[in-house]
């Protein structure tokens, strides 16, 4: 009996975790990419895996602090203005979803999501072939300087001991004990000692080559032009190759340009790109030893394999290339008033990375089959998340295209939940 054949469209840490466990499913495997799979939002990451953040995006008081940043050019989140339809229907169901009710029923389900990621994470780290990506579980640090972020902070400590999640509220002293090295100016710290985090670009590169290893397929600088459908299933995937390719099974991992690929199929979602840049650093004299976010900030700090990657921002707009330099002044600008010994000076010469991260309205990825084509399945819109979930994710929509019991309840994650609009 042959296998099916199944293409993935991105080949993203997503489209790769995918590959990964459908593979051993039993498909046969194709990842179709429009890049060499060298660069994309799944290198330039904080690379942080992060049970603790399992409250999502679309929270209450969100549409308020949104508000006041969007006064600031270099505030940490930016909506760019413009007329568009898509994002006032993105903009109305961030609005409805940013309730109590929502975090209640979302928080659990974020928590077993990236702690089952965690755990799988831990298991690659193990392989074979996959040394050298980095992988610690040292925690992950919020940093806060100001008696209001500290409520904030203590208020998502109480959620996370009632989710069953450690954490800790650090004084000033405390925290400078877990960071000898750094002179820190903040008033205190919440500490999740469970938090993990890896090298992204190493454990990219290490999964390409385990799974051409183990016979998946890579068709690299092939951009997907169209579809030609049959009924109520997609036969042929058209690319910029000009050659059709004969399909069984589609999942469209493809980020943030997951939308304009479901244009192509009449498949509306709801899905905004989110640009962030990250600067890396080679080596420098201090370095924090714990992944740390900066709260007031919002600015990732990350040591990977001998280097300190840095990271912010949040500006949703169109996926277009460009450096907004008052933005990435911003990041910068954070680090002196929580470090006073961070030397910056080498990121004047240091490449911008940008990457665009997919956004969905209420911070839950789409995962799962679509209503529409009985062929096509869809596994994106993480946000911030795609690395912390990457693995869970492909484990996931195995299960699902496997039609074996999922180890979750994705019911939250249907890719159709926000209906027609």
């Amino acid at each position: 009996m042959s296998q099916e054949r199944l293409h993935i469209i991105g080949g993203g840490i997503i489209g790769l975790s995918a590959a990964w466990y459908l593979q051993e499913a039993g498909f046969a495997v194709t990842v179709v990419d429009r890049t060499s799979l060298d660069e994309g939002t799944s290198f330039g990451n904080a690379g942080m895996i992060v049970p603790s953040h399992f409250v999502p995006m679309a929270s209450p008081g969100i549409i308020k602090k949104g508000l006041q940043w969007l006064l600031f050019p270099d505030s940490p989140f930016y909506i760019k203005p413009r007329l568009s339809l898509d994002l006032a229907k993105w903009l109305w169901q961030f609005y409805r979803s940013a309730t109590p009710k929502h975090v209640t029923r979302s928080a659990p389900l974020l928590l077993e999501f990236n702690s089952w990621s965690k755990h799988l994470y831990r298991a690659f780290s193990k392989l074979e072939g996959f040394a050298g990506v980095g992988y610690e579980e040292k925690g992950l640090l919020m940093l806060y300087k100001t008696a209001k972020q500290e409520r904030e902070e203590r208020d998502i400590a109480e959620q996370a001991e009632q989710l069953g999640v450690d954490a800790k509220i650090l004084s000033a002293e405390a925290v400078q004990e877990l960071e000898p090295e750094m002179a820190l100016d903040v008033r205190g710290g919440l500490y999740f000692p469970s938090d993990a985090h890896l090298a992204p670009p190493i454990f990219m590169h290490r999964m390409q080559t385990a799974l051409r290893a183990k016979g998946v397929t890579f068709l690299t600088n092939t951009e997907v032009t169209g579809f030609a459908t049959d009924g109520n299933r997609i036969k042929n995937i058209h690319t910029s190759t000009g050659r059709p390719i004969p399909t069984e099974q589609v999942l469209i991992a493809g980020g943030s340009w997951s939308k304009n690929l479901l244009r192509q199929l009449k498949v509306p979602i709801l899905l905004q790109a989110g640009k962030g840049y990250s600067i890396t650093l080679d080596a420098p004299e201090a370095t924090p030893r714990i992944p740390t976010i900066l709260a007031e900030a919002k600015v990732a700090i990350t040591p990977m394999a001998g280097q300190l990657r840095i990271g912010g921002t949040l500006e949703l707009g169109p996926a277009e290339n460009g450096i907004n330099t008052r933005r990435v002044k911003g990041i910068l600008d954070s680090l002196p008033r929580y470090y006073g010994n961070l030397n910056t000076s080498a990121t004047e010469k240091t490449p911008v990375w940008q990457g665009f991260r997919p956004c969905t309205p209420d911070g839950l990825p789409y995962i799962g089959r679509s209503q529409k084509w009985r062929n096509l399945s869809l596994a994106t819109g993480h946000g911030m998340m795609g690395l912390s979930l990457g693995p869970a994710t492909g484990k996931l929509i195995s299960q699902i295209l496997s039609e074996t019991k999922p180890s979750i309840d994705a019911t939250l994650f249907t890719p159709d939940r926000f209906g027609p609009f």
